[in-house]
């Protein structure tokens, strides 16, 4: 549009200057005609010819000046009312894009904080989901070490029990075979005490019963102390 402007406006100077150079020169020429005779000379004929050609060329491109600049005016005026128009359009629709931008950003604003919410909360959440993991592995292992000192204390306390059984086991054995043995002691000597008696017994039968010869001193009454020694030649029970 400024180089439309601007070129008209070069025109308009250029040709404005062309019209006031012929309006000089054709004074000038006037002027000088008057002060001489009429003409007759062909040539001159064909000078006037073009000069008043060229009159009518001036005043032809004077009335093409004149409504060049009322075009110039009216295309002027046309052209501001159409810029001023465009303008004011463009005005509008800029006002309309800042409103819907602003608009957009408010949304997306509030977008972006609902968003910074539900990201607080998902971090909350997953901190606690961690935080319950971790203290489920901890109670875990301390659940499992608790499990296995237990088992520890449990089987330790089992094999010292065993190991408790079996001895007693042992000194009930060892004192029940300490305690054959001496039932067995004692029923032998008893048993070999009856047979010395029946053996004694037996002999003194037969010897009762064989032919009386001198009655043979009577043995020494044997004292207190071979008595006691005899006695403690049986085994306690």
């Amino acid at each position: 549009m400024n180089k439309y402007l601007t070129y008209w406006f070069v025109c308009l100077m250029t040709f404005g200057g062309l019209v006031m150079n012929t309006q000089a020169t054709s004074k000038q020429q006037k002027s000088s005609a008057a002060k001489k005779s009429t003409p007759t000379d062909q040539r001159l004929l064909d000078f006037q010819k073009k000069y008043n050609d060229l009159a009518k060329r001036i005043e032809s491109a004077e009335k093409a000046a004149k409504q060049a600049s009322v075009d110039y005016k009216a295309q002027t005026e046309r052209k501001q009312k159409e810029l001023q128009a465009e303008l004011k359009q463009l005005t509008e629709r800029n006002s309309q894009s800042r409103d819907a931008s602003r608009k957009a950003i408010e949304g997306y604003r509030k977008q972006q904080a609902e968003l910074h919410k539900l990201m607080r909360e998902r971090r909350s959440e997953v901190q606690a989901q961690q935080y319950a993991a971790e203290k489920a592995a901890r109670d875990a292992a301390s659940k499992k070490k608790k499990a296995e000192a237990k088992a520890a204390r449990e089987a330790a306390e089992k094999k010292q029990a065993q190991e408790a059984a079996a001895a007693k086991a042992k000194r009930e054995a060892d004192a029940k075979k300490k305690a054959d043995a001496h039932k067995a002691a004692r029923d032998a000597a008893i048993k070999k005490k009856a047979a010395e008696v029946k053996a004694a017994r037996e002999a003194a039968a037969k010897k009762k019963s064989a032919p009386q010869k001198k009655a043979p001193k009577p043995a020494a009454k044997k004292s207190g102390k071979d008595s006691k020694q005899k006695k403690s030649s049986f085994p306690r029970k």
